[in-house]
């Protein structure tokens, strides 16, 4: 999904619009009144993270939104916080619709970035976490455990946080996130803090299980970096996004992953503040919220979906791919939308000066 800079990460947001079609004596006269609407159907400024991500996002939902509504989509990467509150506070708001990580929108949308989501609209029936006001589920990605498949096999891997944090029966670089969010919940739980645990954030307990590691510690800022570095060997284990881990598999490179203790993070989309083309914007979100719209990305790029009737659409081994099937969900968790919402900040700035100590 979905991501960067310190103060950056994942967005994403989606709709349907439904057209219907004509029969009989009326046809003709609805041809020429469905070719007036297309016409006039305007356009929006979409935004997303680029990459692999957003091609999928265009092959398999923009396109069709386009044929299906008319409404010309225009494209722009990547996703960027700064540059959607600078927009807002300055009167100047060009984007129509972001994916980012939903905890974000929790946050920007009490700040009074974005627009409400008009649920009026938006009637695509998706997992109640994530049908938030200013937020709506988009897709689902995991932070995981990931590893260079030449210095560690599936059996000698790392199988949890606990392991991973053990640089002396897993010696190497570790690759992880340059922000806070998950990376603080991954140390506790090295640190043997349960799943359902978790919050709120033991900050004094997470940064000292963090200082173990510290001097192995390569950090990354952009969401391809991670597979890059693995498969380089600039590191031999990651924290990273699953879709990215199994996408450079696919194309040949030696790393793979595990979904246990996955940390799960919903991308969402948002409206900016004053979006000019609002009215379409939710029209799209709710097209890509539906169950086939969702179901197809997921068979571009191994995210899962936020629709509970996309997993049915989805094969066996599509399923098992994107970390959905029921027992590897017991084995993940969802991250704290709340939370990061309310602590974002202060969190942010005691994790970067944590970065600058010795």
């Amino acid at each position: 999904m979905k991501k960067f800079g310190f103060v950056k990460s994942v967005l994403v947001a989606s709709m349907v619009a439904v057209l219907s079609t004509g029969c009989g004596d009326d046809k003709k006269a609805e041809s020429t009144a469905g070719a007036t609407e297309t016409k006039d159907a305007g356009s929006l400024v979409f935004v997303d993270w680029g990459g692999t991500n957003t091609d999928a996002r265009i092959a398999q939902n923009i396109k069709p939104f386009e044929e299906q509504t008319g409404i010309k989509v225009t494209v722009v990467t990547p996703s960027d916080y700064a540059k959607l509150i600078a927009m807002v506070e300055n009167g100047t708001t060009e984007w129509d619709v972001m994916n980012c990580d939903a905890y974000w929108g929790v946050y920007a949308g009490a700040k009074g970035y974005l627009e409400p989501i008009d649920y009026k609209v938006v009637t695509e029936k998706l997992d109640k976490a994530v049908e938030l006001e200013h937020v709506v589920g988009a897709e689902v990605y995991d932070s995981v455990i990931s590893f260079n498949t030449s210095k560690y096999s599936d059996a000698n891997a790392p199988k949890s946080w606990q392991e991973f944090y053990d640089v002396e029966k897993f010696p190497g670089k570790r690759a992880m996130w340059q922000y806070p969010v998950t990376v603080l919940e991954s140390a506790l739980l090295a640190d043997g803090v349960p799943m359902d645990k978790l919050y709120p954030l033991d900050l004094d307990r997470a940064f000292a299980k963090l200082d173990t590691i510290k001097d192995s510690i390569v950090w990354w800022t952009k969401g391809a970096q991670p597979s890059q570095m693995l498969s380089t060997g600039e590191a031999d284990l990651a924290l990273a996004w699953s879709g990215r881990i199994l996408n450079a598999k696919d194309e040949g490179s030696p790393i793979d992953l595990t979904y246990n203790e996955g940390m799960r993070i919903a991308a969402g989309w948002v409206v900016p503040k004053n979006a000019p083309n609002k009215d379409n914007a939710m029209k799209f979100i709710n097209y890509v919220s539906s169950a086939k719209a969702q179901a197809a990305f997921s068979s571009q790029i191994p995210y899962g979906s936020t629709n509970p009737e996309a997993v049915k659409l989805l094969s066996a081994e599509q399923i098992k791919r994107i970390g959905q099937a029921p027992d590897q969900i017991e084995h993940e968790f969802y991250i704290d939308n709340q939370y990061w919402a309310e602590h974002l900040t202060e969190v942010v700035e005691r994790f970067n000066a944590w970065l600058l100590k010795k």
